[in-house]
């Protein structure tokens, strides 16, 4: 059996015990003076690093990866600050562990979480909004997803610098909610978790319906929906026991290929058999934007889904970096699939391309691999849910294997039949994408660094609010489309 535990992604190297630092009393660790003055300078330098950097122009705010991986490197040094200073060992805090997933590996379950079913509604949303227009605002929305990234990071590590039990709020800032208690507080956190709970669940019962509903067009009439959807929840419930991202980075690698390889064939498809047709798609068409968006927000609004993968990485410095190569490759693959897609099918294209196909072969091979990308992606997209839930009960560590496996075994079946209940793929998926992952993305990471950075600059609190705002019309606008 492969365990998986949170607390191990990132390496803490423990004080030796005859530190003078510490003192036993009542058989209690009880810290002396100096760490606690060590923890106040690192707070207080840590806070002055970022506010140094916000002020600035609006050129110097938007400076995403120099100033994130600038904020990291100097922010791991101060983290280390307290243990090195108090003791005199060759020991130190290392952001390290031996047992954690490569950047390689990060990189690929990032791509996972954002490509999947949503690319093949692309074609639908670029022929909408336009082969241009569509590709402007992919390519800012995926630029606004990296910096709502940064938001993430930094507040971790000011939530991290200022707390009296480090090594708690570490533990706790490895899922989103965690991370959402640590910063904005509990009513914050609790929120979170609700939206989390929601999202995730969601999207596991939309997966059962896709999944279930895809296989029913290529098997014989005899496996209906409902049927189907029983019959792969058993497959659902064993990749929700995977508590190894190692065994998950594995899935997500081969989740990759089949969608690939995947919207590959639809565009041989098109170009072979349809040709291109330029002047039938628009170029521009703001007026459709408020109901194509949702695929694209859909596609990128994942961050509920990267702390745990952060926290799971051997040097968890290396995050930023990993994410923003998945974002770049899964940016140029998608923006190459919707404008192609659009041209070659047209402007009456199908909200999921693939029912546009002829020819029960190749619609059959791309169906096929549409649904092994979701199965790939589910043990992904369902563990922040886990966290939660497992957190409500006092934690993974302090759970017996029979509760974790029962309680993720009740979740699944939980959205199988939620799944059967509402049979409809699209009503499920636009209410999740359009609410959930906007608020996910959009309102609460911006939240987290206003409310951890009190010196943070008046252009980019002005910038902040702003996304915030936006993150509210846009779930309010996917609500009522």
């Amino acid at each position: 059996m492969i365990c998986f535990n949170l607390r191990s992604a990132s390496s803490v190297v423990p004080l030796p015990k005859k530190c003078k630092a510490f003192q036993t009393l009542s058989g209690k660790k009880v810290l002396h003076k100096p760490v606690q003055v060590a923890r106040v300078r690192r707070a207080s330098v840590v806070k002055s690093q970022i506010r140094n950097k916000s002020h600035g122009s609006m050129s110097e705010i938007l400076n995403i990866p120099n100033l994130t991986l600038t904020f990291l490197k100097k922010s791991a040094s101060v983290r280390s600050f307290d243990r090195v200073s108090v003791c005199s060992s060759s020991e130190s805090a290392e952001a390290t562990t031996s047992d954690g997933i490569s950047e390689v590996d990060a990189t690929a379950n990032v791509a996972k979480s954002i490509m999947g079913a949503g690319c093949f509604a692309l074609p639908w949303a670029y022929a909408r909004t336009g082969t241009v227009f569509t590709s402007v605002y992919m390519v800012l929305a995926a630029a606004l997803c990296m910096y709502c990234v940064t938001c993430m990071q930094r507040a971790s590590a000011l939530a991290l610098a200022s707390s009296s039990d480090p090594q708690a709020t570490k533990d706790m800032v490895t899922s989103y909610s965690g991370l959402a208690t640590a910063t904005i507080g509990g009513l914050g956190g609790q929120v979170t978790q609700l939206m989390v709970l929601v999202c995730c669940f969601g999207i596991a019962s939309a997966y059962l319906v896709f999944v279930a509903s895809t296989l029913a067009t290529v098997l014989p009439p005899a496996f209906t929906q409902d049927k189907l959807i029983c019959a792969i929840t058993p497959v659902m419930v064993a990749l929700s026991w995977l508590r190894s991202f190692a065994g998950v980075s594995l899935i997500s690698l081969f989740g990759n290929i089949s969608v690939v390889s995947g919207m590959v064939a639809t565009l041989v498809y098109a170009v072979k058999v349809l040709g291109f047709n330029w002047a039938a798609v628009p170029a521009v068409n703001v007026a459709a934007f408020p109901a194509a968006f949702g695929s694209v927000a859909f596609l990128f609004f994942v961050h509920f889904t990267m702390p745990p993968i952060e926290a799971a990485m051997a040097r968890p410095k290396k995050f930023f970096s990993s994410a923003l190569q998945a974002f770049l490759i899964c940016t140029l693959i998608s923006a190459a699939f919707g404008t192609i897609g659009a041209a070659c099918f047209g402007p009456g294209v199908a909200s999921v391309v693939i029912t546009d196909m002829k020819g029960a072969s190749m619609v059959a091979f791309v169906k096929l691999l549409l649904c092994a990308n979701l199965l790939c992606t589910f043990p992904i997209i369902v563990r922040g849910a886990f966290q939660i839930l497992e957190g409500f009960m006092g934690g993974e560590e302090n759970l017996s294997d029979l509760t974790i496996y029962g309680t993720r075994t009740l979740f699944v079946v939980a959205a199988a039949a939620c799944g059967i209940a509402i049979p409809s793929f699209g009503k499920l998926l636009g209410l999740v994408g359009g609410v959930s992952c906007t608020a996910l993305t959009m309102i609460f990471p911006p939240l987290m660094l206003l409310s951890t950075d009190k010196g943070i600059s008046f252009l980019e609190k002005l910038w902040l609010y702003s996304v915030i705002l936006a993150g509210f019309a846009i779930a309010g606008a996917s609500i009522v489309s």
